[in-house]
């Protein structure tokens, strides 16, 4: 049993280490790129605007979801549910 929560811990700080650099690279990302857009459209119309964030925010969640679970296959971690 010790051994399984050694992985778990093992396994979850990995998973940390990758969305920590994701959402970084994210954030600058969006920062670069798409910041002066989203600040004209901040002030131009709130209501796309809206609608713009949050489906960033839902892609964002998806994307990092998939990317991790890739990574996390491809080290041949194991994914404990």
């Amino acid at each position: 049993m010790k051994m399984q929560h050694k992985i778990l811990l093992r396994n979850f700080l990995i998973e940390l280490v990758l969305y920590a650099l994701l959402l970084l690279l994210y954030f600058w990302g969006v920062l670069r790129f798409l910041g002066e857009p989203l600040n004209r459209l901040f002030h131009l119309n709130l209501l796309v605007y809206a609608v713009a964030t949050l489906l960033l925010i839902v892609a964002q969640g998806v994307f990092l979801e998939w990317v991790t679970s890739f990574l996390i296959t491809r080290l041949g971690l194991e994914k404990l549910e």
